[in-house]
């Protein structure tokens, strides 16, 4: 077996290009899993230290389900229950630094205030310091910026700061700066902890907007939670544990992780065709030794494991290679991104399985690729291999079943780095991934007549070289199929992927025309009350048409969590906003204005089961429920926390505890808007208010949209890299195959460059048939992506053409490329 295992080594060495070729490709898809494996890592222990830094030590988080926040009873109750330890109240509000009187900007960026009881706050979470002490008592009026507050504001320990508050600006001295950003997320490092008597009173609460409790000895999560429900009956609420808000993050970044590890599994499946065309062509070079070791003596089982540790070894090589440029990639993904599903990333983590699975997946994949050649070459009879010729009759169907054992083998590499819990994101890769291996085993069927019909832009230059490329492409179908179904698979996903950005967008688009009413956008960090003059002072400005307060908020049916939002009926009738799908628009969009009506996107009616004329009963502030009948369903509405929202007026969102509008849609007077503009979001800024208009909310969503699928499309494109490696060892292999022929057309008189055109327009053929199949695979993929992820296909949507154009360029491009070794190959034989 040594004795074979050197002459595997030298045969290797021997065909230095083609094995660097396939240790590369191997390499690459290794590189793609391995960076899949380190990021999600990177993501995994992002979710857990923001957990950490959110809850500390709690066991359990009591929050209030309404505006106004938990009162001082609630509080209290909650400190007194039996099985609680601690109970830490803490306050979240936003609002404004009073900027220094020399500011040329009257409104910097806002702050989010978090109020602690220092007493025992320290007993669950731990606040870290980089300077300066603690708060000590709750009635001082002291504060603790964060590093980055500090450092963008250019505070300092003993600096004084003035915060915007409900009556007067209060102001505080820094006495301590925290590390970073700080505890909290979405505050983007401009945080400022008080002690919780100054933030109730600059908010002007009595209680607090949650509680997190650690729970006693000897008690358990459900102890407390059944006991709260006996004492806080004044006002509803919400619990949570800290696994709950983890699975939450967990949910939002599965989309993807579970694209990562489609796209890394593809790479791999990809490279397992060529290593099996490189084991395939060193076979049919090294026939008449494999003849010869069989006639010396050399069992089966020892020629397939000659081929198989030829194999074992480019997948080792690969592999090795493969974590290097792993580590590489992994860095830069978490470089580009920064944040996944609002979970900032810390970088890449790299844990010792992350290694493991990838080194073993891709000498798995090399070995798997091998196999079927392999067991062909032990099978070989000795006198078939001495006349030079193989026997090629069962072929096609072996290199099928050898696909389908690999697809399987892959598919389970790509199960085991999917995310935990994100059993959609699963069914859509798994459906995605037996989707092109669909195409790949009915491939051979496609390719006479797209051969055909991909020949025809070349026959009109090149015809006599047409004609012999294209014959050559079906002399070996399944190796030809093979070829182009690892091609396919990169280029659909390109497609795939560029399509699933396209609605992704087109759904953000819809909902700023469909939903929102106005022509630009005035937001505000806190309810802004109705009668507080920010309404009128806003619908002063001359050339403003019309203003509508809108207000997002939870309400609780049934006992699932529901996003609601107040509007004015009115309003979205006149500016013709909603397309209903149920129900009459005019009389529903009347009726919310004067209560006792709802109106429900088609999202939410399917999930709760609703119809139109059907009762939801609400519960309310003070204790009482509110029933509300369904007037409509409309296509799309304004966008919640978790989804679409149920849309109510403004006199029932009062009943439901709402304080007040987070934002307002602004119309203007019809052509009047560029003029206009710029006076109403100067009186927006005097009322510390944020104007935005449609063009930036667009801009904003299609560029985090860009960061992520640009980032999937590079991926894609590396396993397009394989497939064009793939290329070059099949046009080799062609070329090597027909060395009589080449000889015979060079005697007859064909030249050096003929033949040479005639290889590169193999490849031609080749990347165009590879790139149609690849698009309408594409189309289909991201259709099916699509609908699984539950959203409505459009049978009038834009199809991608940027992304169909960048498949049928990249796949010719890169298949003609991949076609100069092998044309330089086949126009330097001789004719002798």
């Amino acid at each position: 077996m040594r004795g074979l295992g050197a002459l595997a080594w030298r045969s290797i060495a021997v065909r230095r290009l083609r094995s660097f070729l396939t240790i590369v490709g191997i390499a690459l898809g290794v590189a793609v899993l391995f960076a899949s494996l380190a990021v999600n890592a990177g993501i995994d222990r992002s979710i857990a230290r923001t957990v950490e830094d959110l809850v500390g030590k709690a066991d359990l988080r009591v929050s209030a389900f309404q505006e106004r926040g938990l009162t001082a009873e609630s509080v209290s109750a909650i400190r007194n229950t039996l099985g609680v330890r601690v109970a830490a109240p803490i306050v979240e509000q936003r609002t404004y630094l009073r900027p220094p009187i020399d500011a040329t900007n009257p409104v910097a960026a806002p702050v989010t205030v978090l109020g602690i009881d220092p007493a025992v706050d320290h007993d669950i979470h731990d606040l870290h310091l980089v300077a300066g002490a603690q708060l000590l008592r709750r009635d001082q009026p002291d504060a603790i910026i964060t590093e980055r507050l500090a450092a963008e504001d250019g505070y300092a320990i003993d600096s004084e700061l003035t915060l915007q508050a409900a009556g007067e600006p209060e102001q505080f001295r820094v006495i301590g700066i925290a590390a970073g950003d700080g505890p909290l997320v979405g505050a983007l490092g401009r945080t400022v902890i008080l002690p919780i008597d100054a933030a109730t009173r600059i908010f002007g609460l009595d209680g607090a907007t949650r509680v997190d409790v650690r729970l006693a000895e000897g008690f358990t999560a459900a102890d407390v939670e059944s006991a709260l429900a006996t004492k806080l009956t004044a006002q509803p609420y919400v619990i949570a544990a800290p696994g709950d808000l983890a699975a939450s993050l967990r949910a939002s970044t599965s989309d993807f992780q579970a694209t990562t590890a489609l796209i890394a599994a593809l790479a791999l499946f990809v490279g397992s065709f060529l290593i099996f065309n490189t084991v395939s062509m060193t076979v049919a070079e090294r026939i008449r030794e494999v003849g010869l070791l069989r006639a010396a003596g050399a069992t089966r089982r020892q020629v397939t494991s000659f081929v198989l540790a030829a194999a074992a070894t480019l997948g080792v090589a690969g592999s090795l290679l493969g974590v290097v440029l792993g580590i590489v990639l992994a860095n830069v993904m978490s470089g580009y991104l920064r944040t996944v599903g609002g979970v900032a990333l810390n970088g890449p983590v790299l844990p010792r399985s992350a290694f493991l699975i990838a080194f073993l997946a891709g000498l798995g994949v090399a070995i798997a690729g091998a196999l079927e050649p392999a067991w062909r070459a032990g099978r070989i009879p000795p006198v078939e291999a001495l006349r030079l010729r193989a026997e090629p009759s069962r072929a096609q169907r072996a290199r099928l079943r050898w696909l389908v054992v690999v697809f399987v083998a892959v598919g389970a590499v790509g199960v085991a780095v999917l995310p935990r819990g994100g059993n959609a994101a699963m069914v859509r890769a798994l459906a995605v991934y037996g989707l092109l291996l669909v195409v790949t085993l009915l491939s051979p069927f496609f390719l006479a007549p797209l051969g055909r019909l991909a020949g025809l832009p070349f026959a009109a230059v090149l015809r006599f070289e047409e004609r012999l490329a294209r014959s050559a492409i079906v002399r070996d179908r399944s190796r030809t199929a093979l070829t182009v179904g690892a091609l396919t698979i990169g280029l659909a996903m390109v497609v795939a992927v560029g399509g699933v950005a396209l609605n992704a967008r087109r759904a953000a688009g819809a909902w700023l025309a469909d939903v929102v009413p106005g022509d630009e956008v005035v937001t505000s960090i806190r309810p802004v009350a109705l009668d507080e003059g920010d309404l009128e002072a806003l619908a002063a400005v001359d050339g403003v048409a019309r203003v509508t307060p809108v207000a997002t908020f939870d309400l609780a049916y049934q006992g699932l969590r529901v996003d609601g939002a107040a509007i004015v009926g009115a309003d979205f009738l006149a500016d013709g906003r909603l397309r209903f799908i149920a129900g009459d628009r005019t009389a529903a969009l009347t009726a919310i204005d004067a209560g006792g009506s709802a109106i429900l996107p088609r999202s939410q009616a399917e999930r709760l089961q609703l119809h139109v004329g059907d009762q939801m009963s609400l519960p309310t502030a003070d204790g009482k429920t509110l029933d509300v009948r369904v007037a409509g369903i409309a296509e799309r509405t304004i966008p919640g926390h978790a989804g679409e929202t149920v849309l109510v007026g403004w006199n029932d969102a009062r009943k439901l505890g709402v304080q007040g509008a987070d934002f307002f849609g602004v119309r203007f007077a019809p052509g009047r808007a560029d003029a206009v503009r710029p006076q109403l979001e100067q009186v927006a800024r005097t009322l510390a208010l944020e104007p935005t208009t449609f063009d930036r909310v667009q801009g904003a969503v299609s560029d985090a949209l860009d960061r992520v699928f640009g980032l999937f499309d590079a991926l894609a494109i590396v396993a397009v890299l394989v497939a064009a490696l793939g290329i070059v060892n099949t046009l080799t292999m062609n070329v090597v195959e027909r060395v009589r022929e080449i000889g015979v057309l060079r005697a007859t008189g064909m030249t050096r460059r003929q033949v040479g055109r005639m290889i590169v327009v193999e490849a031609g053929v080749l990347g165009l048939v590879g790139a149609v199949l690849g698009m309408l695979t594409g189309l289909a993929a991201a259709g099916l992506m699509i609908a699984l992820a539950g959203d409505r296909l459009d049978l009038s949507i834009e199809l991608p053409w940027v992304p169909i154009g960048v498949c049928l360029v990249l796949g010719v491009a890169v298949s003609m490329l991949a076609a100069w070794y092998p044309a330089r190959l086949a126009g330097r034989m001789s004719i002798e």
